[in-house]
C-alpha cells in the first residue's frame, strides 16, 4: 500500500508563496501540495531553525484575491543541503478558508481526472 491510499483526504497540487510566522520570525515559502487537513511547502536552504512547533501562514489559491490564513502545528521539517520542505497539520482556520480549500483540491481532482479521460480517449481514437 502506497502513501497515497492512506491518506484520508484528498491532496491537490498547489505551486503558490506561502508567508510562515512562528513567534516573531517570518519566512516565506513555495506551497507543493495541500488538502483540507494540511499543507506541504518549500522554504529556502539555510531558513531558520524553529523552535515551537506551532506557525501561522498565509497565501492565496490560484485566481483568488482573499488571502487564506490559518494556525498550524509542524509535524515534519525535512533538511538537507538543497531543500527544507515543511508538512504542516491545519489546527485553527475559519470555515470559509476550510471550504476554499476543499472545494480548491476538488476542482483539481476533477480536472487531473478529466484530464486523464480526455488523454486515454484521444490515445484510443489515434490507435
Amino acid at each position: 500500500m502506497n502513501q497515497a491510499e492512506n491518506r484520508e483526504y484528498l491532496r491537490a497540487e498547489l505551486g503558490v508563496f506561502l508567508n510562515e510566522k512562528n513567534l516573531s520570525e517570518f519566512q516565506i515559502g513555495r506551497t507543493l501540495n495541500i488538502c483540507e487537513a494540511g499543507i506541504c511547502y518549500l522554504k529556502p536552504v539555510g531558513a531558520y531553525q524553529r523552535n515551537h512547533p506551532e506557525v501561522t501562514i498565509e497565501f492565496h489559491l490560484p485566481d483568488d484575491d482573499r488571502p487564506v490564513r490559518a494556525r498550524g502545528r509542524v509535524v515534519s521539517d525535512r533538511l538537507d543541503e538543497s531543500t527544507h520542505s515543511t508538512s504542516l497539520v491545519f489546527t485553527n482556520m475559519s470555515a470559509n478558508n476550510a471550504t476554499r480549500i476543499r472545494n480548491y483540491v476538488i476542482g483539481r481532482k476533477r480536472a487531473e481526472i478529466f484530464d486523464g479521460l480526455r488523454q486515454r480517449h484521444l490515445g484510443e481514437a489515434v490507435a
